[in-house]
Order: structure tokens, then sequence, then C-alpha cells
């Protein structure tokens, strides 16, 4: 297993301590280099750490999370927020953070988060870019999109969602266990994250993942039929794109 380092800030104690058992656990090769409750602090010692993950707090006193990434710049680790606030993860997902975990942080969650590092940087040490393919976002590293709904937040694993169709100012979400979710957000705001993942606007209303595509059917743009056997329209304004991004020139 590769051998990973690690920094923990968050301005409880008990969480701290928490959080370094659960990784021991689940992770028992990755080194606690240092733990912080008071993020200026653990500001002043990264340079001399140089961990390959921060997991970090989000709401603390005198400087929250946030303001601990912008008071760093450009950084060479990643982050694993822990929060017991739902709220951030959309500003987490801007911050490019690789998750986001919610307090009480569940270990099969925590082991997946680590997974998901261990891989990101043994692709960054190892593996060639396939320029043929989309450079993934940092916000497509989430297992799963936060979803903002009538209600609140939704965490909607991004493997389960089949398309997303535009309506207005709102946009549907189509997914594997046939629920549809409303959220109150614009299709071109998910774009913005899924798109460099499986997933490929089709047309102007409607956001495919190809992960569940079944079926081309001919026409002047054509027609996707999705896994669950609902039928996407393609524009011709986007078929070219379409084919490239199934490999299909």
């Amino acid at each position: 297993m590769m051998k990973l380092s690690a920094i923990l800030v968050d301005d409880e104690r008990a969480s701290l301590d928490a959080l370094r058992v659960k990784i021991q656990k689940v992770a028992p090769d990755i080194a606690i280099l240092q733990t912080f409750q008071h993020p200026s602090d653990a500001v002043a010692s990264m340079a001399h750490y140089k961990p390959d993950v921060v997991f970090l707090d989000i709401d603390m006193p005198g400087m929250d999370g946030f303001s601990m990434l912008r008071e760093l710049g450009t950084t060479d680790f990643e982050v694993i927020f822990c929060t017991a606030y739902g709220q951030y993860a959309i500003d987490a997902l801007r911050m490019s953070a690789l998750d986001f975990l919610l307090k009480p942080i569940h270990e099969g969650e925590l082991q997946q988060a680590i997974e998901r590092l261990q891989q990101k940087r043994k692709h960054r040490e190892t593996s060639s870019i396939n320029t043929a393919r989309p450079t993934p976002s940092p916000h497509a590293l989430f297992n799963k999109i936060a979803v903002s709904s009538l209600r609140g937040l939704m965490f909607v694993p991004i493997q389960d969602i089949i398309r997303l169709e535009a309506d207005s100012n709102y946009t549907t979400f189509y997914l594997i266990d046939g629920r549809k979710i409303v959220a109150t957000k614009t299709l071109k705001d998910f774009a913005d994250i899924l798109e460099p993942l499986s997933f490929a606007r089709v047309h102007r209303s409607s956001l495919i993942n190809l992960q569940h595509l079944s079926e081309y059917i001919r026409g002047e743009g054509g027609t996707v039929v999705m896994s669950d056997g609902s039928e996407v329209e393609v524009s011709r304004r986007e078929k070219q794109y379409f084919f490239e991004r199934i490999g299909w020139n």
C-alpha cells in the first residue's frame, strides 16, 4: 500500500482524537504527522510537514477551514473536509476538496475517501494522461454531489445519476432507483461539475451519464437510450461532441 502522510485540523480535541483512531483503524499505513486545534498554527507549519492530505474541519473560531486554505494559497496536498454542517458541501466543491465527510464520520466513508486519495496519488506518480479523454475536474473527485432542493441539501452518489433535465431555472435528476429529484439550480451549474466526468451535454436541456448509456439511434441528431429505458434527443449541435465523448469519430 502506498505510504501517505496526513495532518488533522479541528478545534475540538475530542474530534481530533476520534478521527485519529478511525484513520489508524481503516488505514494504518497513513502516517499522521501532526494534529492542530488552531488553523493558524497549521498554516505556519504546513511547509515544514508537507503532508499528502489534510483532514480539515470547517467551522472553527478565528479562522475557518476555507480561510485557512485561502491563506495557504497554492497547495500540493489533498483536502478532505470533516464537518457537522452539510450546508458547506457546495463551497467545499469549489475549494477543490477531494472529499466531504459529515460528522459523525463513518469508517466506511472514511475508507472510501482514503482509497480515492491513494488512487489519485498513484495516478499522479505512475500514469500518463490520456489526452483523448476530458481532464477530470477537482469537483468530480467527489463520490457524491450536493443537490440543493426545496427541502435543503441532498447528497446524491454520482454513479446513481442516469440523466439530468433542465426545467427553466430548475433541474430534474433521474436516478437508478426510479426517484426524481428537483434541484433549485440550473442545468449549467451541474454541467460545470459533472461534464468533466462521465457526463455529456447532448442537448441544451439534457445532460446524460455515459455510464448509463445503452443505445444510440441514428437520426438528424439522433436519440440515446438510457439504462432505465428513457430516450433523450441528441441535438444536431451536440452530435459531434457526443461522438467524441464516446470515442466514435
